[in-house]
């Protein structure tokens, strides 16, 4: 049986992947300034973060084909706002500027009707309709902190594993108590989640308004390094081996005039071409006589 909640999530993966308002765009990251890309929703007016999770060795199995790149393209919903906070934390510091100048580069116009709330982050300045506004840090702190117990509720209810340990929790939930878990584990991890999304200075003076324990910090922090670390690793991983291939082409282009590169035997091959001299291959036996 179908409930209303299963309904409305068939609707919005529909909305994506089956109509016609389903975009994508490419804009900063608000944590590095990366460039990473973004889907767009007109139908349920949201935004989605295209990610990929990519480890080495790792294949899928199609039918009868084997595909090599074991990566998975995921998207997850972002809030239009810490898309925002950057550029408004940068030119909004000291004045107030209204929102379709805020975001009238490429890319970010396509995302003013999706900004909403922006009093959670600034303060309005002028006439309602200009939509002018002025960076309000307090603001934006009460606003993260607000976010980050919402994020610690969401984890302590799907009883996710948020302590480090030898257990792998990517994919499953932990087997422990929550009860037994302090409240303050839940948040740090939660705080570590909302700070992959914000500038360094913002992710400090949000860790002080919680002053987290010592001890949390440590052993919720190995954990996320430790995530964080692994989905560094993949994606350079990934860059250098497009690297490599790349300078391979470029160099066969170079040498041979085509895109075919000659590589130099290896001993092992050079002793194999030399004890094979003299010696007839297997296919020679079953020609017609």
């Amino acid at each position: 049986m179908t409930t209303r909640s299963q309904k409305k999530s068939n609707s919005t993966s529909k909305s994506l992947f089956e109509n016609s308002s389903f975009s994508i765009i490419t804009l900063p990251h608000p944590a590095n300034g990366n460039l990473s890309k973004y889907c767009l929703d007109n139908v349920h007016n949201k935004i989605f973060e295209v990610m990929t999770f990519s480890e080495p060795y790792r294949s899928w199995f199609i039918g009868d084909f084997v595909k090599s790149d074991g990566s998975i393209l995921m998207i997850t919903p972002i809030n239009p706002l810490f898309l925002v906070l950057p550029r408004l934390k940068e030119q909004c510091l000291n004045r107030a500027v209204p929102l379709n100048d805020l975001l009238s580069e490429k890319g970010f116009d396509k995302i003013i009707d999706f900004v909403k709330n922006m009093d959670n982050i600034g303060d309005l300045k002028g006439p309602a309709e200009m939509k002018a506004y002025k960076y309000n840090e307090e603001k934006t702190l009460n606003w993260l902190e607000e976010r980050i117990h919402k994020v610690a509720k969401v984890l302590n209810e799907k009883n996710v594993h948020v302590v480090s340990g030898a257990v792998s929790s990517t994919f499953v939930s932990s087997n422990l108590n929550n009860d037994s878990i302090d409240e303050e584990f839940y948040l740090k991890y939660a705080h570590g989640i909302i700070s992959e999304y914000l500038q360094e200075d913002l992710v400090e003076k949000l860790e002080k308004r919680f002053n987290f324990k010592p001890e949390i910090i440590e052993t919720v922090g190995k954990k996320r390094k430790s995530e964080v670390d692994l989905n560094n690793s993949n994606k350079k991983a990934k860059n250098e081996s497009t690297c490599e291939d790349f300078n391979d082409v470029k160099a066969g282009v170079l040498l041979n005039g085509s895109s075919e590169t000659k590589k130099k035997p290896t001993a092992k091959e050079k002793a194999r071409q030399k004890a094979a001299s003299g010696t007839k291959t297997i296919s020679s036996f079953f020609t017609k006589k």
